[in-house]
């Protein structure tokens, strides 16, 4: 009993000692990537779709992205940003969002892991041309 009692005084001393910086919000948000939204050509069913993605590496303006695209495809984008309209000056709420970025996609859909690739319609890829317009930022 001495023991037990001797462990929660050492451990209520170490706790109380223990010290923590202040966890505020919008720090945490600050270090979540921007979402960034826009439309793609696919190449292999000659459509639109919507895509949003996320940067995940960004060298000299080439940008690898990730994300998710409407046709239920996860992609993968290479990008490079032409035109930022806050870069050139715009202030206004809404229209500082507006970026233009081209690139290349490919994304896969209903992934099949037990069986190859094959036509049967198991397994689905997808690439074509993308423009993104909107780099929302919370």
């Amino acid at each position: 009993m001495k023991k037990l009692i001797l462990a929660l005084a050492i451990v209520f001393m170490i706790a109380g000692s223990a010290y923590a910086d202040d966890l505020r919000i919008s720090d945490v948000i600050e270090k979540l990537p921007s979402l960034k939204q826009g439309i793609a050509y696919s190449m292999f069913d000659n459509d639109l779709c919507y895509l949003s993605t996320i940067e995940i590496l960004n060298w000299k303006g080439i940008a690898l992205e990730g994300g998710y695209s409407s046709k239920d495809k996860i992609v993968g984008v290479v990008s490079y940003e032409l035109l930022k309209l806050k870069d050139l000056g715009v202030t206004i709420p809404l229209l500082d969002l507006i970026t233009a970025r081209v690139g290349v996609y490919a994304g896969f859909g209903n992934l099949n892991l037990t069986e190859s690739f094959t036509d049967d319609g198991g397994n689905s890829g997808d690439w074509g041309l993308s423009l993104t317009l909107l780099d929302i930022r919370f």
